[in-house]
């Protein structure tokens, strides 16, 4: 006879390790994003200073243009590793909680697993107050559709945000460009004035902006298609009575790490206008599945 996950998720996640755990990739998640916006805004204004100055001494054009625009788009580069290493480390924090509450196997190749001395170091750090109860209750629901019940809130509310910022960004880089053209008419620059005071500074910026469209076309596409798998999974076992396998959940666990690990931010203004929606929408579809599998007798 099955039974849910031992002990229960809900159980699992609110023990003093899980949620040090929770707490710390919390934290890690905030460094990192620290240091993503930290560096578009650091690129940005000194782009933009390259430019008033470059405008404002036309001397200083080839030094302060190009080669410090050049030094800018070289610089992104090393910023962006520095990121990367700290959105690795929050990444692999939190697969470490999944695996022990939806008691999965860590899977060594598509993560290492983090130092204690930084997970102890980044909970202790760590001020907000989210660290508990961080998956719905998905009380009697036989395993592993309860493991399925809470990988699918980890995909639920993204793909519709990501895709909404990039509307945001293309709006925005059109406008900047509409300026740029507005200012070579204004100042009449020549085309070579136009590349050193303008184009090269503005490398950096557009350099970012695209990373980003990129990035969450990519995590948008990604979280729907592992969202389909999951909404085909469930709906075979609910009506065709078909278990997914251990590996199954595995192979889906490892897809969200993938994610956790290349997705891009959604500032938190924005995240903050829909989240109260976004919310109330993914614990509406966790209390749905629920009662499903209780109609279902999986529950």
């Amino acid at each position: 006879m099955r039974q849910p996950t031992t002990p229960k998720i809900f159980v699992a996640e609110n023990t003093d390790d899980s949620r040090r755990l929770v707490a710390a990739q919390a934290r890690m998640y905030s460094d990192a994003k620290a240091v993503f916006f930290g560096r578009i805004s650091v690129v940005s204004a000194l782009s933009l200073a390259a430019m008033i100055t470059t405008a404002s001494w036309p001397a200083s054009r080839l030094v302060l243009g190009g080669g410090g625009g050049l030094l800018l788009f070289v610089g992104s580069f090393l910023a962006e590793s520095i990121e990367k290493r700290r959105r690795l480390e929050a990444a692999a924090t939190q697969e470490l909680f999944d695996t022990r509450v939806f008691q999965l196997e860590w899977n060594s190749l598509h993560a290492s697993r983090p130092s204690s001395a930084a997970i102890a170091q980044a909970a202790k750090r760590y001020e907000g107050g989210r660290d508990k109860d961080w998956y719905d209750d998905t009380e009697d629901t036989h395993r592993p559709f309860d493991v399925l019940i809470c990988q699918a809130t980890n995909l639920g509310w993204g793909a519709t945000m990501h895709r909404l910022w990039v509307w945001i960004l293309v709006a925005a880089s059109i406008l900047l460009i509409g300026l740029m053209g507005l200012v070579w008419h204004i100042l009449q620059f020549t085309f070579d004035a136009a590349l050193l005071t303008l184009l090269v500074p503005a490398l950096a910026p557009f350099k970012e902006v695209a990373n980003l469209v990129k990035l969450n076309l990519e995590n948008a596409h990604t979280k729907e298609s592992t969202e389909r798998t999951v909404n085909e999974l469930w709906e075979t076992g609910m009506t065709a009575g078909t278990v997914p396998s251990e590996s199954q959940l595995r192979s889906l666990q490892d897809k969200i790490l993938v994610l956790r690990q290349t997705n891009s931010y959604v500032p938190d203004w924005l995240d903050s206008v829909f989240h109260r929606r976004n919310e109330a929408t993914m614990r509406a579809s966790v209390a749905d599945r629920v009662a499903q599998a209780k109609r279902s007798e999986h529950g």
